[in-house]
């Protein structure tokens, strides 16, 4: 979403001022800003922000405790992995490639004064054997690659909580409004 914004405003940028400097400053920032973005809702999913009633439906099948690891693998701005980390968590970490989205949340938590920490980064490279819960919001496309990538490596007992999509080949254990609790055995 702010990925459009921004390449709105670029065009904007270059259609009014007609110089060099601007097209060149315009295509950095596509470049540098947007492309993480469009990676993003390419091999993740875009953001689109999670209703109240679908946050409590996370926060129910979670059943997060004080002695978790929490991670939010595309955070967005943050929502989710801010309630969870209300939940008095060991560690409560969102992970966003978007750069606009992530400067968002972060923004969000500053002012906010959260616990949860957002990372700018890609989680397809992160190490996720530590993790007590993962929560997800992906596509149909990136859960068979999360079911291919990531479920294989997490321990046993680790719980993913899904917004909206399953896994193909694995049942869920519990659901709830459009979410789905999977616990790796």
């Amino acid at each position: 979403m702010f990925e459009l914004i921004l390449s709105f405003l670029a065009a904007i940028l270059v259609l009014y001022f007609k110089s060099t400097w601007v097209s060149l400053f315009s295509t950095v920032i596509l470049a540098a800003v947007v492309f993480p973005g469009i990676y993003s809702m390419l091999f993740g999913a875009p953001f689109i922000p999670t209703s109240k009633k679908r946050i409590a439906a996370i926060i129910e099948l979670g059943n997060f405790g004080g002695n978790d690891s929490v991670y939010d693998l595309g955070c967005g701005d943050g929502r989710v992995i801010r309630e969870v980390a209300l939940k008095d968590v060991k560690m409560a970490v969102g992970y966003e490639f978007s750069i606009p989205t992530y400067f968002f949340a972060k923004i969000k938590t500053m002012i906010g004064r959260g616990k949860e920490i957002i990372k700018f980064g890609n989680f397809w490279k992160k190490d996720f054997s530590d993790a007590d819960a993962l929560i997800c919001f992906f596509l149909e496309s990136t859960m068979k690659e999360f079911e291919r990538k990531i479920w294989p490596l997490l321990k046993p007992g680790a719980r993913v909580i899904s917004n909206e999509f399953k896994m193909k080949n694995v049942e869920p254990d519990k659901t709830s409004d459009g979410v789905y609790l999977y616990v790796k055995k």
